[in-house]
């Protein structure tokens, strides 16, 4: 395992992996997490939007356009399409493979690695959608090693009714 860096020797540090290793791979891919699972972080920070169909799926941007060069709005856009979309490789390599993860893909490679899962929740949603955020984590095993994060307070206050114990 690599080290991420010397300030990691101080035992009150822990780093984060801000959308995995983006600095190396494509920001919020399972490429990006996995390069940060195989470092010393603590954990890895993702951001999670809702799809026009009601699933979940895994980017920063409200819109694709950025890292794909295709423009779609997430929350009016449909999963399937999502997941084909093609992203930019970090260096212009010429690729193919790249993909928006969904939550699953996420949660299996943080647990697969041993990091904190750091979840970013994207924009208002609705409680029955962030409980079914939480009960997707809760059957993959991993929800005592999730921590949520979210601009959208309310969010927060929602997960937090259900879920006393949650790491917010």
């Amino acid at each position: 395992m690599k080290n991420t860096i010397s300030i990691l020797e101080h035992k009150n540090t822990k780093i984060v992996a801000h959308r995995g290793l983006s600095g190396i791979e494509p920001e919020n891919t399972n490429l990006a997490f996995v390069a940060a699972g195989n470092r010393s972080y603590f954990g890895i920070e993702t951001n999670i939007h809702v799809t026009k169909d009601g699933r979940f799926i895994i980017h920063h941007d409200d819109n694709t356009q950025r890292m794909s060069g295709e423009s779609y709005i997430i929350k009016q856009t449909d999963y399937d399409t999502l997941r084909k979309l093609q992203l930019k490789p970090r260096y212009g390599d010429d690729r193919n493979d790249i993909t928006m993860p969904d939550l699953t893909d996420y949660i299996n490679i943080c647990k697969n690695y041993g990091k904190v899962a750091v979840i970013e929740l994207k924009n208002a949603m609705e409680p029955k959608k962030l409980y079914e955020i939480c009960e997707t984590i809760e059957a993959l095993e991993y929800f005592e090693n999730t921590i949520f994060i979210s601009f959208e307070y309310q969010n927060l206050v929602y997960v937090r009714e259900k879920y006393a114990d949650a790491n917010l």
